[in-house]
């Protein structure tokens, strides 16, 4: 069965890709801060079980679990990225959501 092109479509098609391009720097994961002991003989942080802080940003690649290590002063923006991928999924969920509503529209008429 051939769907139509309908007006609305091409209007859902320009609303998605004006919020989607508004959405960079994105990314897919999470950025955690750990602690973990340094290479340093008698580092007081390391001895006392303080050890030192890092950030690490986890993300799946070839269904596989993976991990980076972050500068702090790349922190911020990498935050925004992770906030920016999990919006563009949320768009792209009522873009699936939206098709259907319209294509069981469309087989009702």
């Amino acid at each position: 069965m051939k769907t139509k092109t309908h007006q609305a479509d091409d209007k859902a098609k320009a609303d998605f890709l004006e919020k989607a391009a508004a959405l960079w720097p994105v990314a897919k994961g999470s950025l955690t801060q750990t602690r973990s002991p340094c290479t340093r003989k008698n580092c007081k942080a390391c001895a006392s079980g303080r050890k030192h802080p890092k950030l690490l940003f986890t993300f799946r690649e070839d269904g596989r679990l993976r991990g980076m290590y972050v500068r702090p002063a790349h922190a911020g923006l990498l935050r925004r990225a992770i906030a920016n991928g999990r919006e563009l999924e949320r768009l792209i969920t009522a873009a699936g959501r939206g098709l259907v509503l319209a294509l069981r529209e469309e087989a009702d008429s």
